[in-house]
């Protein structure tokens, strides 16, 4: 196929715009108007902090999107396995973190990301004696360092620096270098503080393109800025549907003289007109009867709600899907008469939790276990390895099955003489004393 432009034939492959299917007599592809005018634009929700704290404080289903995967992400928390410390040491680990409320300052920290697009959370040290905007070496703190977090969201005013960490063996590398945070002072005045990125835990919300998270001064998106356009369409629909609930029966009155009244009659006609209607609607409402002129009539005529049920079926899976989360978190029910969402949807859920954990959870964990063990135990661990514990358990006879099948690979291993017995009995062992992890099945 070829175009002519400007006397000259030019391959249509070759102009810009025009890949894809179009078809110019019956206007389909980019030769139809609607298509060629639908077109994206960015829609700066992440910088609208105050349309977003009214959407989670207002709108149940915004603030589940929020705080579901938030809360989800440090529910079943962490398993901390460090061969070279005993369970004492690590009991002595877990009070400090109770302590210091650490599991729900950081789902803290996950939730305001979400909504907003970023936070921090501040670690707190007893005894460093550097200022805060001074690199943190958790090597030079002593024990019973650690006070805690601070988590600060983007209505605080968090302002990256200029200064960008050039350190390649920093895992920051190529980020703010410091951040400025706006806090309060004991006399409840606000002071600007200015934090080097060493004593910051960074969460942020959706990753954007590098260029994006430039512009939007190196934070990500609001987690409701995809899921916005489903949320208003839904909410939409809900609000109609009730709205239509007051108009389930229709009453139209027939009176003869009525439209001249209104029309080509004089005010006190008019006023005379309106008080008749008013007051036979008064009476209609108070003894369940209608009192009509002669001459006039009355007529009912019943709505039809039906295919409203499927449209608001639809509207909600639009938002789970925007959302990446099952319908039955969002709403509490399955939607009726389409595919219930189930145990995919559920596993689909558990690995987007998964990501989230990995993506955000797990460098804080790395920059804060260390501070945390250094106060326990005046040392740093090389072996300190962190788990994240599974969000989805399984059921008794899912349990009995998986049991089943590991003590057949075994009997199977041990009868063909791949394994020893005494390599048996490491294998089942527990994660955190080196084994595979079939101890805890059998």
């Amino acid at each position: 196929m070829r175009e002519r432009i400007t006397g000259l034939f030019i391959p249509a492959e070759c102009l810009p715009g025009m890949d894809g299917y179009t078809n110019a007599a019956a206007g389909l592809g980019e030769a139809s108007p609607l298509t060629a005018a639908a077109t994206f634009v960015r829609s700066g929700l992440s910088r609208d902090t105050e349309k977003l704290t009214a959407a989670y404080r207002g709108n149940y289903i915004a603030k589940r999107i929020i705080d579901g995967p938030s809360e989800d992400a440090t529910r079943e928390w962490y398993t901390l396995s460090v061969p070279s410390m005993g369970e004492e040491d690590l009991r002595q680990l877990k009070k400090l973190e109770t302590k210091h409320s650490v599991k729900q300052e950081i789902t803290d920290a996950i939730r305001w990301a979400r909504l907003y697009g970023g936070s921090i959370a501040i670690m707190i040290t007893y005894g460093d004696q550097e200022r805060m905007d001074t690199r943190l070496d958790p090597k030079r703190l002593r024990p019973g360092c650690f006070m805690g977090l601070l988590v600060v969201d983007m209505t605080q005013e968090i302002t990256p620096s200029l200064e960008m960490e050039d350190d390649l063996d920093d895992p920051e590398y190529g980020l703010p270098e410091y951040y400025e945070v706006s806090v309060a002072g004991k006399q409840g005045e606000n002071r600007r503080m200015k934090i080097h990125h060493s004593r910051v835990l960074r969460f942020t919300g959706r990753e954007l393109p590098r260029e994006e998270t430039i512009r939007n001064d190196y934070w990500g998106a609001s987690e409701l800025e995809h899921v916005w356009d489903a949320l208003i369409r839904h909410d939409s629909g809900s609000e109609n549907t009730a709205r239509m609930t007051y108009m389930s029966n229709l009453v139209t009155l027939k009176m003869g003289s009525l439209g001249a009244d209104l029309a080509y009659g004089s005010d006190r006609t008019k006023e005379s007109a309106i008080r008749a209607v008013e007051e036979e609607n008064r009476l209609r409402s108070s003894y369940g009867t209608q009192l009509l002129s002669e001459g006039d009539s009355m007529e009912t005529h019943p709505y039809n709600f039906g295919g409203l049920a499927e449209i608001l079926d639809i509207f909600m899976m639009d938002v789970a899907g925007a959302a990446e989360m099952p319908c039955t978190k969002i709403f509490g029910r399955s939607p009726q008469g389409m595919n219930a969402t189930g145990r995919s949807d559920e596993k689909n859920y558990s690995d987007m939790v998964g990501r989230l954990q990995e993506r955000i959870l797990r460098p804080a964990l790395e920059k804060l276990l260390p501070v945390m063990a250094v106060s326990c135990w005046g040392m740093i661990p090389e072996d300190m390895e962190i788990r994240f514990n599974p969000l989805v358990t399984m059921s008794p006879g899912e349990r009995a099955e998986l049991a089943r099948q590991a003590a057949e690979e075994i009997r199977i291993l041990l009868e063909c003489g791949v394994i020893t017995a005494e390599e048996a009995r490491e294998k089942i062992k527990a994660p955190e004393t080196g084994g595979n992890g079939w101890g805890t099945i059998l």
